[in-house]
């Protein structure tokens, strides 16, 4: 027996080109004799095609390809996911009876779909509840950016409709491998993620179900986006099945896809990690590289070969690799046929040095455009440093003043009083023209000029604040760096410079100690908008709080609170009690004074992130569509009341613990 795991490139929204990558494998594994070849799940459509999916008629363009592998499985087996709209299930199960999806649209499911020979392959236990050949996905999930069950009907509410066991439906199919029928159970993506679906105090295991039904190997097609360390979490599922399992636990074959796909607000990589795993839960065998497309190809005998031990690239090289992914998905964004040119404003400070380095890395220097944007506040230093980062990086480059500009701007501005009140524009309305101008008047131009896109620099710490002005560096066609903190900014421009340039590209001087210190001779972070600006974030320690915030199981400003009361905030957030010092939150008022607005700017800044362009994810909760907003005002609870109360009048200072 001979299988290949298809790990492909899916392009979101471009059935076509998929098709040609899926016949073209299929092909490469005839030549190598292989008996069944298994692709990704909603491979032909992409999983990130948003409400597309419940549209009939792209739908049933989705179908349409069904007959065209159907028709290249001759003489081998072939296993794909795609859309299964549903329309003829009254027919089928011969009732007559009405059988909506749950929005009341046709049934549809994110299904396997497995033909052998020009034909659909049979069940172990055959039933008309569900298409011949054809296995809906059963656990949809419901969180991150994940919405299957707005889309879909599962396997499990197909079971529910008509009133029989879910284990009937969920079977193996048989397929022929040199004369004899081999049971092989077929999952989709969530449902080897099965642990926190539960159903009669156990959980939904559908891998079990497979196998107590007959199935001697399991296949996952997945479309399973990146995390740090996805690849040692996808191990920890398998082994957890194992375990639970037991000894009739079966080979399991991992196919996911790779590439990038994105939900309007966000970009979202898929790395790849095909694996395969033996009896034991151990893999054995794995994709060669990350985002790249393979056939991975496995033996009966290769399923006694030793364990495999992974080795994971440091979490910094990691996003990065997500970060280079995520702008070169650009162009599918476009349906271009080639990478698109960049315009890219250049201030001279850390963010947008490593964006440009980062454009640079993606689509090459001759695609990439740095403008320098000078006013009487902008510090020669800077504009040494954004000119430094230019030419190292090889990209275009010009400095284009606009002090004249803004001047103008805020003199016509101040000859109009339209409410009578004899109104001029404000300090802070003038530097907001300045980040207008250089934005809205001058990058989207150049940008327009050139056919090209232009960035916003903006990291997460400024996306939780709101420290940005809208209309001016709010805006852009992609973030790049808009789901990394300031912390990982400072390690990513460090491993850039050491470990892919191999140069000072990204001046050192823009680099604090390790305690976000600046020597007089650094380059502080500072908008340049007025004189002696400094950004007014604690760096590490406020994007310590923003990773606790933004995590799956977010902490709130109340956790915030009791840990500072225990005294092991500090362990908690995984920073130093000098670190602490440094910004004066070892003292309770500064403390809470901080959180009040910490709490505050993030409600209130909600209405500029809905607004911002879409973010690439390197967390695990990014701003955009991961995490759902809503415009509302900030009303602290009865127990962040209390505590704020409780930390005031108990605490002159900070006693830190250790954590228990």
């Amino acid at each position: 027996m001979k299988i290949s795991l298809a790990q492909m490139n899916v392009i979101p929204g471009r059935p076509k080109k998929n098709l040609e990558t899926i016949l073209t494998m299929i092909e490469q594994a005839k030549t190598q004799n292989v008996d069944l070849i298994a692709f990704p799940e909603l491979c032909l459509s992409g999983y990130l095609v948003g409400d597309k999916f419940t549209d009939e008629d792209f739908c049933s363009n989705l179908m349409e390809f069904n007959e065209v592998i159907k028709n290249a499985s001759q003489g081998i087996a072939v296993a794909y996911g795609n859309i299964y709209l549903d329309n003829n299930i009254s027919q089928r199960v011969a009732d007559h009876g009405h059988h909506p999806n749950k929005d009341g649209r046709s049934r549809k499911y994110n299904a396997v779909y497995v033909f052998q020979n020009g034909k659909a392959v049979e069940r172990a236990s055959a039933t008309n509840i569900l298409p011949s050949g054809v296995q809906p996905k059963t656990l949809l999930p419901t969180y991150c950016f994940f919405d299957d069950q707005r889309y879909f009907f599962s396997l499990e509410d197909q079971a529910i409709d008509f009133g029989v066991p879910l284990e009937k439906l969920a079977q193996p199919f048989m397929i022929t491998i040199d004369g004899k029928k081999v049971p092989i159970g077929f999952e989709v993506c969530e449902d080897l993620w099965c642990a926190d679906y539960k159903k009669d105090l156990h959980s939904l295991n559908v891998t079990k179900l497979l196998i107590d039904n007959g199935a001697q190997y399991i296949i996952n097609l997945s479309a399973s986006p990146w995390t740090t360390g996805k690849n040692l979490t996808r191990d920890r599922r398998v082994k957890a099945l194992k375990e639970e399992i037991g000894n009739s636990f079966v080979p399991f074959l991992y196919v996911n896809c790779t590439g990038v796909q994105n939900n309007g607000k966000n970009i979202v990589t898929f790395d790849g990690g095909t694996t395969v795993y033996n009896k034991n839960g151990e893999p054995i065998a794995l994709s060669t590289e990350h985002y790249k497309e393979e056939i991975l190809t496995i033996t009966e005998k290769d399923f006694s070969n030793s364990p495999i031990v992974r080795i994971e690239k440091p979490k910094i090289a990691q996003k990065l690799s997500a970060l280079i992914q995520g702008i070169r998905h650009v162009q599918d964004m476009t349906g271009s046929s080639h990478q698109p040119k960049y315009v890219i404003g250049m201030s001279g400070g850390i963010d947008s040095a490593v964006v440009a380095a980062l454009l640079t890395l993606a689509v090459g220097a001759d695609k990439v455009m740095g403008i320098n944007m000078p006013t009487l506040y902008n510090k020669e230093k800077t504009k040494k440093s954004a000119e430094h980062t230019a030419r190292k990086l090889g990209i275009g480059y010009e400095v284009i003043p606009i002090g004249d500009f803004v001047d103008s701007n805020i003199t016509l501005l101040n000859q109009y009083d339209l409410d009578g009140s004899g109104k001029t524009l404000s300090e802070l309305n003038a530097e907001n023209v300045q980040a207008k101008i250089r934005s809205i008047n001058i990058l989207s131009n150049v940008a327009a000029k050139y056919g090209a896109i232009y960035t916003n620099n903006g990291n997460k710490v400024e996306t939780f604040f709101g420290y940005a002005t809208l209309d001016g560096d709010v805006r852009g066609g992609i973030a790049p760096l808009a789901d990394l903190t300031k912390l990982e900014i400072f390690d990513l421009a460090r491993y850039l410079n050491k470990e892919i340039f191999n140069d000072e590209v990204i001046l050192e001087s823009l680099i604090p100690d390790e305690l976000f210190r600046f020597g007089k001779d650094q380059i502080a972070p500072s908008a340049e908008l007025k004189d002696a600006q400094i950004d007014p974030m604690k760096f590490g320690y406020h994007c310590a709080m923003i990773d606790a915030a933004l995590d799956y199981n977010k902490k709130t400003p109340e956790q915030f609170m009791r840990w500072y009361l225990e005294g092991t905030l500090h362990s908690h957030l995984g920073i130093s009690e000098q670190l602490m010092e440094r910004w004066g939150v070892n003292n309770p008022q500064e403390f809470v004074n901080d959180l009040d607005n910490f709490a505050q700017a993030l409600q209130k800044s909600t209405f500029k992130r809905v607004q911002a362009p879409p973010i690439i994810i390197t967390s695990k909760t990014s701003f955009g569509y991961d995490l759902r907003e809503s415009i509302l005002p900030l009303e602290p609870s009865l127990e962040y009341d209390r505590l704020k109360e409780r930390i005031k009048s108990t605490m002159t200072k900070y006693q830190p613990q250790v954590k228990a």
